[in-house]
């Protein structure tokens, strides 16, 4: 095999799409972005932004840095508006791929001015999965264009393999500056020092923090600098295999649940990367099996209502999480708020459901042999 021919079918056959999973993700992912990650949080930090002098504004370098000032209150409204009406349109699959790309377009202006100010968030990964995940064809099935017969176009894998590589340089540009940094230096313990500067600077003392504070033992925290090292940089190794980068993106859930835990620190925008790598056409068909033994129903009209049923199953979990939260419910010594903690620790245990599983279904083959 060639060098260009490995390099293909590492691009477009290591992940496998089908219509059915990738609408599911579609629809999670519009569902996930509308009611918990929309930039700002709401139109009232905007109407601050819009508020400020031209000499407060320092945009990241980009096309941002053609304006002088910030814009006027009713340009973030309409920026605003246009968004939630592209993830409408997502999340129904009408003109599937423009509304994709027009939700990722709109994140990023209104990140971009947020970012204006001078402190820029880890959260580029929001915009890029419905502007990469956009080519997948994650329209071809439950979608209005697929019922008016708009597409024809079999789904694509390689956007998951795409997103998979950002998310692999992410996490390496994340982990080789911690070796720069000391990180493996074993006379110091920098995960601890670390959790140091949140607890006592920016009293994050929630959840576990106080007990982790305490834990005062070296070699915990040495193992652990090259567990977080090792762990980061290993993303690059892990894109090898779909089976592998699967398993590091559920390392990946674990260790972000436990800097939730000790840090207070959530990393929510990651999530919905992560959710790119479930096993969605196992969900569908999971569900699609059950609704057809309990009513009988077959074909297209089953497939339909299975449909209907997961879309009404993701937003009777998520609305009250976002209803909830959205009063400002939060924790004490913490800024941590409710729909972080309980989405963060739904995915820990989803991911320990799903690794236990896998053991089980392990051992079951052995012992049948």
């Amino acid at each position: 095999m060639s060098l260009k021919d490995s390099f293909d079918n590492r691009i477009f056959n290591t992940f496998s799409a089908s219509a059915e999973g990738l609408a599911l993700l579609r629809i999670f992912s519009a569902i996930f972005i509308l009611f918990f990650l929309i930039p700002g949080s709401g139109m009232s930090h905007f109407a601050y932004l819009s508020t400020l002098p031209a000499d407060f504004y320092a945009p990241p370098p980009g096309p941002l840095r053609l304006m002088e000032s910030f814009p006027s209150l009713s340009f973030f409204q309409v920026v605003h508006t246009v968004l939630i009406l592209s993830l409408l349109a997502m999340l129904l699959g009408y003109h599937t791929r423009w509304a994709s790309v027009t939700v990722g377009l709109t994140i990023l202006i209104l990140q971009g001015f947020i970012y204006s100010v001078g402190k820029v968030n880890h959260e580029i990964v929001v915009p890029l999965v419905p502007l990469v995940m956009a080519f997948s064809n994650w329209g071809a099935a439950f979608s209005v264009d697929a019922w008016r017969n708009k597409f024809s176009i079999k789904p694509e894998s390689w956007p998951v393999m795409v997103l998979a590589i950002f998310i692999a340089f992410m996490m390496f540009t994340a982990g080789f500056p911690k070796i720069l940094g000391g990180w493996l230096d074993p006379s110091t313990q920098a995960a601890q020092g670390h959790l140091f500067n949140q607890f006592f600077i920016r009293e994050r003392q929630a959840l576990l923090a106080g007990w982790a504070a305490g834990f005062d033992h070296v070699i915990f925290w040495e193992i652990l600098d090259w567990a977080t090292v090792l762990f980061e940089i290993g993303f690059i190794v892990a894109l090898c295999k779909a089976s592998w980068f699967r398993f590091f993106t559920g390392l990946a859930v674990l260790f972000h649940f436990s800097t939730m835990m000790t840090l207070n620190i959530a990393f929510l925008p990651n999530f919905l990367a992560y959710a790119v790598f479930l096993n969605w056409d196992k969900f569908y068909n999971s569900v699609h099996s059950f609704y057809s033994k309990r009513t009988g129903m077959r074909g297209e009209k089953s497939a339909r209502k299975t449909h209907y049923m997961i879309t009404g199953i993701f937003i009777l979990l998520l609305l009250p999480v976002q209803w909830m939260s959205s009063r400002n419910l939060g924790l004490s010594n913490s800024d941590l708020m409710l729909h972080e903690f309980v989405l963060v620790t739904a995915a820990f245990v989803l991911v320990l459901f799903l690794a236990l599983q896998k053991t089980v279904r392990l051992f079951t083959a052995e012992s049948s042999d």
